[in-house]
């Protein structure tokens, strides 16, 4: 790569990206350590960057390959790591000091949600040659529902105490993740069928 394309990876939308990146760990130690309100903080810091990024890219025409990997890889590491972490298992991390925990059974189907997406990626890939994975309608707002649910559930402990609307965040999390996850399932069925008008470059999600 020549310098001039290494420093290009390096703008302005990338930098936010890296700056959620290394905001991650800083965040699974605050909730470790039951320090909700900095955790909460650093999320919606990281939100926040999410957003600049994307305005950044368009605004000035910086949109990279680079940035294109690593801005949903940043989003869903910072979403998992607080599913993991904010759980209620049966043992681990019950010394951690919360009013409310996510279901686990939520936090295995989104994270096996996720795990279906990157086989159906590397599926496509492997059999069209297909590069490009836009996410559908359902996956974006399957990320906000579970942006919120992590949001909400770090406010809440913050506070000491529970809320109706977080079993509602969990239900609402729960429908999108079935529906996002059938609807990519079945377009990939279709495209491997050859019944998908789309393209190998066309939105595969």
């Amino acid at each position: 790569m020549r310098l001039n394309d290494l420093v290009a990876q390096f703008n302005l939308a990338n930098q936010f990206t890296f700056l959620r990146l290394v905001a991650v760990p800083f965040f699974a130690i605050a909730v470790l350590q039951g320090r909700f309100g900095v955790a909460l903080a650093l999320f919606v810091a990281a939100a926040f960057t999410d957003v600049l990024d994307g305005l950044s890219a368009r605004a000035f025409g910086t949109a990279t390959r680079l940035g294109a990997y690593l801005d949903p890889a940043a989003d869903k590491l910072l979403l998992t790591v607080g599913f993991l972490l904010l759980t209620a298992y049966p043992s681990m991390l019950r010394e951690i000091p919360m009013v409310a925990r996510i279901p686990i059974w939520l936090t295995i189907l989104t994270i096996s949600r996720d795990v279906l997406i990157v086989g159906i990626a590397v599926t496509l890939h492997l059999s069209q040659g297909q590069t490009r994975f836009p996410p559908s309608i359902f996956g974006k707002l399957t990320t906000v529902a579970e942006s919120l649910t992590v949001g909400l559930f770090l406010c809440f402990n913050y506070l000491g105490r529970s809320h109706p609307i977080l079993g509602f965040m969990v239900w609402a999390t729960l429908a999108m993740t079935l529906a996002s996850g059938f609807h990519y399932l079945g377009r990939t069925m279709r495209k491997l069928a050859g019944t998908d008008g789309a393209g190998p470059d066309d939105d595969g999600s």
